[in-house]
């Protein structure tokens, strides 16, 4: 019985966390996170300990394990994943500039897209979701199985950008046989992916191409603008 008291008040609080993040107050982020590592067990008490013993959520994953196991409760297994969470986000917050997830320009995006492609023999396809500072957000990959053909999936893509709060998306492909020119299924996917996008209030800022080293940009060359205005024109697409 109090086993199923404890499973409804978690399903309950994850419930209230994905629709409301931001309302959750300090002890309460630390009580569903000690949910990975307390099975079955009422984590209220220890967030509120944990919090108490090291004056904050900041200090309590800055702790050692030695210290983590000073507080009744925590044992090996909580003390190992409170620090090894407080490390990683160290990492994350001492990431340098060069390695954000941020596409520089909008002329740059080619230079760092075609890194992705390096080594690649069969057609593989990105859709990139960005927030307003060109930050990705959310990437989906598809891999073909020939070099000739990549399905990207439409419903994953439409669910991605419902999900995501994105204000921009850049698409990529390659072409393996060295032909960078977009073709005309390269147009249709096109046209196709930036009504979704438009859908969504997402703007398509480009499609990049690659093949090799050369680059075809839908941006830059104007064609992006151009099919824009197609899709304004023409409900059959």
């Amino acid at each position: 019985m109090q086993e199923n008291l404890h499973d409804g008040h978690r399903e309950r609080l994850t419930d209230k966390f994905i629709k409301f993040p931001d309302s959750f107050s300090d002890h309460e982020l630390l009580e569903i996170f000690l949910f990975t590592v307390v099975p079955r067990k009422d984590t209220n008490l220890l967030a509120h300990s944990l919090i108490k013993a090291f004056g904050g959520i900041k200090q309590v994953f800055s702790a050692d394990a030695e210290q983590l196991m000073a507080i009744n409760g925590v044992g090996k297994a909580i003390a190992a994943q409170i620090v090894l969470h407080g490390k990683l986000m160290r990492k994350i917050m001492q990431t340098r500039p060069s390695e954000s997830n941020a596409f520089s320009s909008l002329y740059n995006i080619k230079q760092e897209i075609t890194a992705l492609f390096d080594g690649v023999k069969i057609e593989k396809f990105y859709f990139f979701l960005l927030n307003g500072k060109h930050e990705r957000v959310f990437t989906l990959e598809y891999m073909g199985k020939t070099e000739e053909n990549v399905y990207a999936n439409t419903e994953e893509m439409a669910y991605a950008m419902s999900v995501n709060k994105a204000r921009f998306a850049v698409i990529a492909h390659n072409h393996p046989s060295g032909n960078v020119e977009p073709s005309i299924e390269d147009d249709k996917a096109t046209s196709r992916i930036c009504y979704m996008c438009e859908l969504h209030g997402i703007s398509l800022i480009d499609h990049i191409i690659v093949s090799g080293q050369k680059t075809y940009s839908y941006y830059l060359e104007k064609r992006l603008e151009y099919l824009r205005e197609r899709i304004r024109s023409d409900d059959n697409i």
